[in-house]
């Protein structure tokens, strides 16, 4: 990524020039070698001071290889910024300035702006890059860029002076996780279907992994006799199975266009940082999850994140909680919940961690629980949240 000069300082460039031309003038007049060669040493200093720079801004470059920083609030990282020199000659006396969002700090910052203000000086070698580590602190859930780069860069001489701005954003991004928080009454029994997960409580099984052996009732099938603990028993065994099941958890965070005017963004944050730590429970318990908000975004009327689980999925999910806001919100709740409908087939455990108003998602919330699903609302409770379970009557369901 290139630059281009925004600003140039020329007064000590100008006052070169005029001295050297004097000099040189009266040198030239008075037959005086010493003045005439010092008049033109004078000129040559201003004309390739300006020259130099010249050379720096064609020549000067910043990577911009797209990077991402994760980590949560409070914790600390070094953001770094590659710059090369092209040109065969090193460059002096170079400042750098960058600006991020204001969910970052920078730390052992040497400017007085304190608005998310990074200062720095560096000397680059001929046809070398140079690594700038700029260290900085977590502030806030959400999504850190560099909001401007520039560069003020003088010759050795200090003649001429000028800044170098860069038009292109850097791809650098620090994406800030939320703060999990735990969520109450989590005594949740979800919806089962056939799958791989181990678990007691399943008509399925595993065929692949044998768990044991029992003993022969009239109702197990003949091809699953164990002849050799049969044998060595004198009674029929039969062989037992692994009893395995899907657990399938859906988030959704649906509030109204409007919701930025009536609903305060510490009860989203707080309300973000349950939905943090029901996705890290999920991961632990290897639950498939999914989370969609009625959020627009570039060629999407409603973001999300499809199914899956593990520890990909976790950071999936924990990246789009951390790039949510609740002024993001344009889609209908009613379009909203029309898409998510396209999307349940088999019965699973429907969490809503934001429903600001339920009037259009009574009609959906009474299919669903017919068809099997159980649907929970993640309610505030003092300074923290509680799962509660609706299990009939979309009247019951209320605010959230």
């Amino acid at each position: 990524m290139s630059g281009y000069a925004a600003g140039w300082q020329t007064h000590n460039q100008r006052l070169f020039y005029l001295f050297g031309t004097i000099v040189f003038l009266v040198g030239f007049i008075k037959d005086s070698f010493l003045l005439t060669l010092t008049g033109l040493v004078f000129v040559v200093c201003a004309f390739l001071s300006k020259w130099y720079l010249l050379q720096m801004i064609r020549t000067f470059v910043i990577e911009n290889q797209r990077r991402s920083l994760r980590l949560s609030a409070g914790d600390q990282n070094t953001l770094k910024i590659i710059v090369e020199n092209q040109y065969p000659v090193p460059f002096f006396s170079i400042k750098g300035r960058i600006v991020a969002d204001k969910n970052i700090a920078f730390l052992s910052n040497n400017s007085k702006d304190q608005d998310s203000a990074y200062t720095f000086s560096l000397t680059m070698p001929a046809r070398g890059k140079t690594i700038v580590p700029c260290p900085f602190k977590a502030l806030n859930r959400g999504i850190a860029r560099i909001r401007s780069v520039e560069f003020i860069c003088t010759d050795p001489l200090h003649i001429v002076r000028c800044s170098i701005h860069f038009d292109q954003l850097l791809k650098n991004r620090i994406i800030v996780y939320p703060d999990p928080k735990p969520v109450r009454q989590l005594s949740l029994v979800p919806p089962q279907r056939v799958g791989t997960l181990v678990t007691k409580h399943s008509l399925d099984q595993d065929l692949s992994t044998p768990s044991g052996i029992r003993q022969y009732t009239y109702s197990d099938p003949f091809k699953y006799i164990h002849w050799k603990a049969t044998a060595r028993t004198g009674q029929l065994q039969t062989k037992t199975f692994e009893h395995v099941a899907d657990q399938s958890w859906m988030f959704l965070f649906l509030n109204q266009t409007n919701s930025a005017r009536h609903q305060s963004f510490e009860d989203f944050d707080k309300r973000i940082s349950a939905a943090a730590w029901l996705a890290e429970v999920a991961c632990k318990r290897s639950v498939n999850t999914s989370i969609y908000c009625n959020a627009k975004s570039i060629g999407q009327k409603m973001v999300g994140i499809e199914p899956g689980k593990g520890a990909l999925q976790l950071r999936k999910t924990w990246e789009m909680l951390a790039f949510i806001q609740a002024w993001q919100m344009k889609t209908s709740i009613t379009q909203a919940l029309m898409m998510i409908d396209q999307k349940l087939s088999q019965p699973q455990m429907i969490i809503f961690l934001a429903l600001d108003q339920p009037g259009p998602a009574a009609p959906f919330l009474a299919k669903w629980l017919k068809t099997g699903h159980q649907i929970y609302m993640l309610r505030r409770f003092d300074d923290g949240c509680i799962l509660e379970q609706i299990e009939k009557g979309v009247r019951a369901v209320g605010n959230v």
